[in-house]
């Protein structure tokens, strides 16, 4: 009668609806928040758009600077390089990975090919994306 074995110990729970409860509390507090921040802190627009005005200079937000600067690296006649091609290439080559280095360590030491390759991947877009905010 008194058997501890089959009462749930060491802080165990069910997930329905024990943990998805807190879940969904939890989410709707991140919610409250977002939509707090957005109403106290509304972002400030710019001025408004001057069609007269020939000294404007547009350019993309940060995150979008390596494209950019791609964009001035090839000549007019090829920009569909930077703007299909080599983003093409890049999520195909990022989707076949997995399937053709199939080390089985996960220790970034023991993963030097994908570590080079993320390495100068990852670089190549910070610095692309630098030299596109310095010369834009």
């Amino acid at each position: 009668m008194g058997n501890k074995d089959n009462k749930m110990t060491d802080k165990q729970m069910v997930f329905y609806p024990d943990f998805l409860f807190r879940e969904a509390i939890a989410a709707l507090i991140v919610v409250i928040v977002v939509i707090a921040m957005a109403l106290l802190m509304p972002m400030k627009m710019g001025d408004p758009a001057d069609p007269s005005d020939s000294s404007f200079k547009p350019v993309p937000e940060w995150y979008l600077m390596a494209p950019f600067y791609l964009l001035k690296l090839f000549p007019p006649s090829l920009e569909i390089m930077p703007t299909v091609i080599i983003p093409l290439l890049t999520f195909i080559f990022l989707l076949i990975m997995p399937f053709v280095d199939k080390n089985p360590e996960v220790h970034p030491k023991k993963r030097k090919l994908a570590m080079l390759l993320m390495g100068v991947g990852t670089l190549l877009v910070i610095l692309f994306t630098v030299i596109g905010v310095l010369t834009a």
